[in-house]
C-alpha cells in the first residue's frame, strides 16, 4: 500500500487508452492490489508466493534461494525477491516484444539496464537516488548510462540526479505521478483535519500530534483523524492519551484507498521530514482540501502554491504547523477559495478524459452483463442512501434491490431499481438496526450479492445528517460500507430511544461520561449502570451530574469498578454501561452510532489507569508510605514494637473501550 504502487498502476491506465500495457510482478502475495487496476492492463506474475493459488511456487526449491544477479535486500534471513523471480525476470528481459520497458524501482533498473532487448528502456526514480544505500548506489548510477531515458518527480531531483551522473543529463526528464481525480468532493463543512501515510518517523505524525494540541486548545470542537499504520502507532498512541486528546485525535488506521475519507474533512496536513513527491497531496487538493505541508524535500514545493491551495511551512516547526492549521480553522473564505484552486491545480497531474473514458467502459461492461454485481453507494444529506448498479439490462428491468439480514431470523426488504439501476433506501423506511447485505434481484427469481471497491460508498453527506431526527426513531442512520469479503453492506442504526456517547475522559480517579439522550427525559431516578457482562444480576449505579438540554453526564469512580473485581471474578470482568432515564424506565446502551466510524472498538480509545489496593486503604498505583510514616515504623521498629504485616497489595487495570456493538463498556483486568 504504497506510493509507487498507485502511481505505476495509475500510469499504467492512463496508458492503456492507446497502448497494450502490462504490469510485470516479480512476486505476488495477495489476492487483488490495494489500489484499483484498469481492466485493459494485463498483469504478469513472475513468482506465485501465495499457498492457495492452484500456480503457487511455494514448494518450487528456488524460491529460498537467494538471487545470483538482482540486488539483495541488506540483512534480509530470506530472499525478498528469489532465484526463481531472477530467472524468470532475465527470461522475461530476453523474449518479451515489448517496445517499451519502464522500471519503478532502482533494483529493477539494474537488472533493465544490462538486458540485451532492443526495446526502448526507461526507468522512473520515485524517490532520491542519493539517500540509497552504497551498494545500490555502486550498480544503479553506471546503470543509467544503459537506459534511454530516466524520469524524476521534481525538477529538484532531476537537478540532483544529473550532478551525481552527469552522463546522462540529456536523457533526464521531470515526470510527476500520475493522480486520478477524486470520486469524493470535500464540502469544508466538516470541523475535522486529515492526514495519512505510513506511521514512521519520516511521515513525522508525531509533529502533527503536538501541533495540533495547540489547535485544540484554542478550537476544541476540531477534530484531527489520522490515516495509516506502521512502527510508530504506539509511540503515537501513547502521546495522544498523554496529552489528554483520545477525543480529538483519532488512530483511523489503514484505509485503502483512503481517497473517500478526503470527502469527510476540511484540511489535509503532511508533516513528512522528506517526501519526494506525495500523491497524498495531490488526491487530497482533488477532493477539494486545501493542504498544510512541511517544505519536505522536493515533492510539496512542486505540488503546492503557498497562500493559493494551500500553506508550506518549514520542517520540524511545530509552532509554525499549528499556526496554519488554525489559519485555515478560522477563516471559512480563505478555506473556500483554496479548496477551489487546489481543485482546479490538481488537474495538471490527472487525465480527465482518461478517466472519463474509463468510466464509460465501466458503465458499458456493467450494461453488458446479464446482473451487474458491481455497485456504488452514495448517502445524502438527510441520510437517505442510494445504490446505484449501472443501466440494467433488458432482461433485468423491474429488478429489486434486496437488503436481508441473517442470523436466527432472516429478513429482508426491497427496493425497486430504476431502469439507471439506482434504488433509494429513504432514512425513515424503519429499516430494523443492524447489518444487511445487499442483493440484486430479478423478477424471474434469480439474484446475486452485490460487491463494491475502495472507491464505491460515498459516505461524505453522513457527518453532516441532523440528529437526531424530529419525528419518528430518534436515531434512524443508515451506513454503506465495503465488507472485508468485497460485498456492499449496510449498516441501520434504528433506535427510539438513544444515548450517544461524546466526550470521555479517563484518569487515575474517574471516568468521565457525556452523551446526548435523544428520544426521553430525565426524570427522578434517572442513573448510570454498569452491567456485569456474565452476571447481569449484579449492577452499579451512578448518579447523573448533569441532565440539561438534553446531554446527561456522569463521573465513574475507578476504585469502585476496581474494588468490584473480586477474588472470585475471572481475571477479567466486562461492565456494560446503560442509562436509566427514570426510576422504572428501561435501559439504554451508551453507545457510540451516529458516526461514520462502522469499527469503534479501535478508533475511539481510551487510556488504561492501573490502581493498586489492599485490604485496607486503595493507593495510587507506584505511591510509597510517607517520610512520617516510615519514621515510625522505623522508631517502633527499635523499641520492639511489632509492626502489623502490610496488606497485600492488588494491581488492577482499567479498560474503557466501545464493544463490536459500539457500547461504552469497561473491562477491569487483574494484573
Amino acid at each position: 500500500m504504497g506510493g509507487v504502487v498507485s502511481a505505476t498502476q495509475n500510469l499504467a491506465g492512463a496508458l492503456a487508452e492507446k497502448h497494450q500495457v502490462e504490469i510485470v510482478a516479480l512476486r505476488k502475495v495477495r489476492d487483488e492490489s490495494y489500489f484499483p487496476l484498469d481492466p485493459r492492463v494485463s498483469v504478469r506474475v513472475l513468482s506465485d508466493l501465495r499457498p492457495h493459488s492452484p500456480v503457487s511456487d511455494v514448494d518450487d526449491p528456488l524460491v529460498d534461494k537467494f538471487p545470483l544477479i538482482y540486488p539483495l535486500n541488506v540483512g534480509a534471513e530470506k530472499p525478498v525477491v528469489s532465484r526463481l523471480a531472477e530467472l524468470r525476470l532475465l527470461e522475461y528481459l530476453a523474449t518479451t516484444d515489448a517496445d517499451v520497458v519502464v522500471s519503478s524501482s532502482p533494483r529493477n533498473t539494474i537488472m533493465l539496464a544490462q538486458a540485451r532487448g532492443t526495446y526502448l528502456k526507461v526507468t522512473q526514480e520515485h524517490s532520491k537516488p542519493a539517500i540509497y544505500a552504497k551498494d545500490i548506489k555502486e550498480r544503479l548510477f553506471p546503470a543509467y548510462l544503459s537506459l534511454d531515458a530516466l524520469t524524476a518527480l521534481t525538477p529538484e531531483e532531476v537537478a540532483d540526479i544529473g550532478r551525481q551522473v552527469p552522463a546522462v543529463r540529456d536523457r533526464l526528464a521531470v515526470m510527476p505521478n500520475c493522480v486520478p481525480a477524486a470520486p469524493i468532493r470535500s464540502k469544508g463543512t466538516n470541523k475535522v483535519v486529515i492526514t495519512a501515510g505510513h506511521l514512521t518517523d519520516n511521515k513525522n505524525h508525531a509533529l502533527l500530534v503536538e501541533a495540533f494540541a495547540q489547535v485544540h486548545a484554542q478550537a476544541p470542537d476540531w477534530t484531527l483523524r489520522i490515516y495509516g499504520n506502521g512502527a510508530e502507532k504506539a509511540r503515537l498512541r501513547a502521546r495522544i492519551e498523554e496529552l489528554g486528546l483520545s477525543n480529538s485525535i483519532l488512530l483511523m488506521g489503514p484505509a485503502a484507498p483512503v481517497t473517500p475519507e478526503f470527502g469527510k474533512g476540511s484540511i489535509f496536513v503532511l508533516p513528512s521530514k522528506r517526501e519526494a513527491f506525495g500523491n497524498v497531496i495531490v488526491e487530497a487538493m482533488a477532493a477539494g482540501l486545501p493542504v498544510v505541508s512541511t517544505d519536505a524535500d522536493h515533492g510539496p514545493r512542486n505540488i503546492l502554491t503557498h497562500g493559493e491551495d494551500g500553506l508550506i511551512v518549514p520542517r520540524g516547526d511545530v509552532d509554525e504547523m499549528a499556526k496554519a492549521i488554525l489559519q485555515l480553522v478560522r477563516d471559512d473564505e480563505l478555506r473556500r477559495k483554496m479548496s477551489e484552486n487546489a481543485v482546479r491545480n490538481a488537474e495538471r497531474f490527472h487525465e480527465t478524459a482518461a478517466r472519463e473514458r474509463f468510466e464509460a467502459i465501466v458503465e458499458e461492461a456493467l450494461a453488458r452483463k446479464a446482473l451487474p454485481r458491481h455497485a456504488t453507494a452514495r448517502v445524502d444529506a438527510e441520510g437517505s442512501v442510494y445504490i446505484g448498479v449501472g443501466r440494467l439490462p433488458e432482461n433485468a428491468r423491474g429488478a429489486d434491490l434486496v437488503v436481508r439480514r441473517g442470523g436466527k431470523d432472516v429478513e429482508e426488504r426491497r427496493f425497486p431499481l430504476s431502469a439507471d439501476g439506482e434504488a433509494l433506501i429513504p432514512w425513515d423506511a424503519g429499516l430494523p438496526h443492524g447489518s444487511w447485505n445487499t442483493l440484486l434481484a430479478t423478477p424471474s427469481g434469480a439474484e446475486v450479492p452485490l460487491s463494491t471497491d475502495g472507491y464505491g460508498c460515498d459516505t461524505r453527506d453522513l457527518l453532516a445528517v441532523e440528529l437526531p431526527r424530529p419525528q419518528g426513531h430518534a436515531l434512524a442512520l443508515l451506513l454503506p460500507y465495503r465488507h472485508d469479503d468485497g460485498g456492499l453492506r449496510v449498516r441501520s442504526a434504528l433506535r427510539e430511544v438513544h444515548a450517544e456517547v461524546g466526550p470521555v475522559q479517563v484518569d487515575e480517579r474517574v471516568i468521565r461520561i457525556r452523551a446526548d439522550l435523544w428520544g426521553a427525559e430525565p426524570g427522578s431516578g434517572a442513573v448510570v449502570e454498569a452491567v456485569h457482562r456474565r452476571d447481569k444480576k449484579r449492577v452499579l449505579t451512578f448518579p447523573l451530574q448533569d441532565a440539561k438540554g438534553g446531554t446527561v453526564a456522569a463521573v465513574i469512580d475507578c476504585q469502585r469498578l476496581a474494588a468490584e473485581h473480586s477474588d472470585k471474578d475471572d481475571k477479567e470482568v466486562i461492565w456494560d454501561f446503560w442509562v436509566r432515564p427514570a426510576d422504572g424506565a428501561p435501559r439504554v446502551a451508551l453507545a457510540k452510532l451516529a458516526t461514520d466510524v462502522l469499527r469503534t472498538t479501535d478508533v475511539f480509545t481510551f487510556p488504561r489507569p492501573v490502581l493498586s489496593s489492599g485490604s485496607a486503604t486503595p493507593a495510587v498505583a507506584g505511591a510509597r508510605p510517607s517520610v512520617v510514616k516510615r519514621a515510625i515504623r522505623k522508631a517502633r521498629g527499635a523499641q520492639g514494637a511489632t509492626t502489623p504485616p502490610a496488606a497485600a497489595s492488588r494491581r488492577t487495570e482499567l479498560r474503557p473501550y466501545f464493544t463490536a456493538l459500539s457500547q461504552f463498556a469497561v473491562k477491569t483486568v487483574r494484573l
